[in-house]
Formats: C-alpha cells, sequence, structure tokens
C-alpha cells in the first residue's frame, strides 16, 4: 500500500512540500527533510514537463511520494505526469 494512503488509513496527519522551483536537485533537497509527500507545481510555477521528470525521479530517490499539480485538467497532460512518475495529482 502507498505510504499516503497507509498514512490516511492509520488517520495520521500528511505532511506535504510544495516545489514551484523547477530543479531536480532542489527536490531532492526537499525530499530528504522528511515530509510524507512532495509536489511538483506545474501550475502556477515555470516547471515544464521535462523538468517535472527529472523532479520526480530526484524525490523517488527518497522516501516522499512524488506528487504533481498539473497545469490544467487535460487527460493527456496528466497522464504524462503518472507515466513520468508522479504517484498522484493535485488537480487545479
Amino acid at each position: 500500500m502507498n505510504r499516503l494512503r497507509q498514512l490516511k488509513v492509520e488517520g495520521r496527519p500528511i505532511v506535504n512540500a510544495w516545489l514551484s522551483i523547477g530543479s531536480g536537485y532542489a527536490a531532492e533537497s526537499i525530499a530528504h527533510q522528511g515530509f510524507d509527500a512532495a509536489t511538483v507545481d506545474c501550475q502556477h510555477g515555470m516547471i515544464g514537463f521535462e523538468t517535472a521528470l527529472a523532479m520526480f525521479q530526484a524525490i523517488s530517490t527518497t522516501d516522499a511520494i512524488p506528487l504533481v499539480r498539473p497545469s490544467a485538467l487535460v487527460p493527456s497532460e496528466i497522464m504524462r505526469f503518472l507515466d513520468a512518475g508522479a504517484y498522484g495529482v493535485i488537480c487545479p
């Protein structure tokens, strides 16, 4: 079971980091701080698909769960982010 789902089932709080700086290094640094999840903000930030992919890869080296906020509710964009490594979506 996904760690976020397990925390929810247990009634425990979920602590999420919000990433709007397009950098794999920044994403990895933040994800190592003990957050349960890290969300890559592609709606309000200046983060494109390729940068988001690098950020998902960086977050995946930690225990944090990679999430994404896409720029719009466009199924093809959301599916690309999920294929690239996001475990979940925060819809705009």
